[in-house]
């Protein structure tokens, strides 16, 4: 684990890559880092149209239809593709050997499902944390502990 370690730090609207961590030993220099940011939206914001009515398939009523889906949801899945995206071409120009990701749980989950197979065979850890707002060296230390247990 020579300096080309990279950890993801992320959520459902915000990531954090920190890049050259050097997890073997303690390093005084600040390593370079990039941000991923999306404004979380309400659903208000997403779906600014009532969802409309339909007649009753009995009698004269009329209803109010449902959403089919979570709108906040698919913004969040659109963003974590997105970083999935950055990931593999990073990966695919050999920027980094190794890459532990720290996200809430939700996050997680979707990355593990949009994470090609190229970035996760450099996937060293995944930790189920939302370390987003942690500070540089808070995310080094949580990264080292979980590849160095």
């Amino acid at each position: 684990m020579q300096n080309r370690t990279w950890i993801l730090a992320a959520d459902g609207n915000t990531a954090r890559i920190v890049k050259g961590v050097n997890l073997l030993k303690e390093e005084r220099q600040r390593p370079e880092e990039e941000t991923f940011h999306t404004e979380p939206k309400r659903v208000q914001d997403i779906m600014a149209d009532k969802p409309g009515r339909s007649h009753s398939s009995v009698g004269h009523g009329r209803s109010a239809m449902e959403y089919k889906s979570d709108p906040v949801r698919e913004e969040q899945q659109r963003f974590v593709a997105d970083v999935a995206g950055r990931l593999e071409s990073y990966a695919a120009n050999h920027a980094f050997d190794s890459l532990v990701i720290c996200a809430a749980p939700r996050t997680l989950g979707d990355l593990r499902k949009q994470l090609s197979a190229h970035v996760r065979e450099r996937t060293v850890a995944e930790i189920d944390r939302n370390c987003v707002a942690a500070t540089t060296e808070q995310l080094i230390a949580t990264a080292r502990a979980a590849v160095f247990p």
